[in-house]
């Protein structure tokens, strides 16, 4: 068990539960805290309620946030068992400071990768459709950022079968274009509530973009594969 002070990187949003992610300001490297009880053959479990996540919670994005926690058991999948932490039954999270989006992207300057390949050390796979995966079970990092050119992102929205309203980026490394989902919390709110255009303008509005990037689970459809994604989407 250890005592972790994570700044708040990455919240994202699937229907009522939240994925969280930080930066440990103590030690460096990701941490992905996840619920006492933690089962990761039921995958709710690994998620956290709205009470603890999302704007004005605690584990806002921003917040330095303290709690104690253990690394997980064996039985953990790579690459997200490189990240995941549980966090310790009785365990109160604190928080310790809120940082403003400029702070925060100075406190995780060492998070920062020099390209999506190298967040993900060599074992990212591109499809011809520019979605972009790492193996399942590959004993990698799930978690990291890149920093980009306004020009180099570009938003669309995505509408399922069912109707459903999704974001996705397209982010162009020096010419290969990357088609990321974007569950980002913020952003997604953004592109829900103004549209697709006032997240670009947003985007284009600012000098540097810093992008949280991640990966999904492997899903029964998808059982070997953790498609990247965009975790988060800060505009300095």
């Amino acid at each position: 068990m250890a005592i972790y002070n994570l700044c708040i990187t990455d919240v994202t949003c699937y229907g009522a539960l939240y994925c969280v992610a930080g930066w440990d300001i103590d030690d460096g490297g990701m941490v992905r805290p996840e619920p006492p009880g933690t089962d990761p053959s039921h995958e709710p479990s690994r998620f956290w309620g709205a009470q603890f996540a999302g704007p004005e919670k605690i584990c806002a994005v921003g917040n330095i946030v303290r709690f104690d926690a253990s690394a997980p058991p064996k039985s953990f999948p790579f690459p997200h068992a490189t990240e995941d932490r549980i966090v310790t039954a009785g365990s109160q999270l604190k928080i310790v400071q809120a940082l403003s989006p400029a702070q925060l992207v100075e406190a995780v300057a060492d998070s920062v990768s020099a390209s999506l390949q190298d967040v993900f050390e060599g074992h990212l796979v591109r499809a011809h459709s520019g979605k972009a995966y790492v193996p399942a079970n590959i004993k990698t990092n799930s978690l990291g950022a890149i920093e980009i050119d306004p020009g180099q992102i570009t938003f669309y929205e995505e509408v399922t079968d069912a109707g459903k309203r999704r974001l996705r980026a397209v982010i162009d490394e020096n010419g290969v274009d990357y088609d990321l989902s974007v569950p980002a919390d913020l952003a997604r709110t953004r592109f829900l509530t103004a549209g697709v255009g006032a997240l670009q303008a947003d985007a284009n509005s600012c000098d540097t973009i810093h992008v949280r990037v991640g990966l999904c689970r492997p899903s029964p459809n998808i059982p070997d594969a953790c498609y990247a994604q965009v975790n988060g989407l800060y505009f300095v």
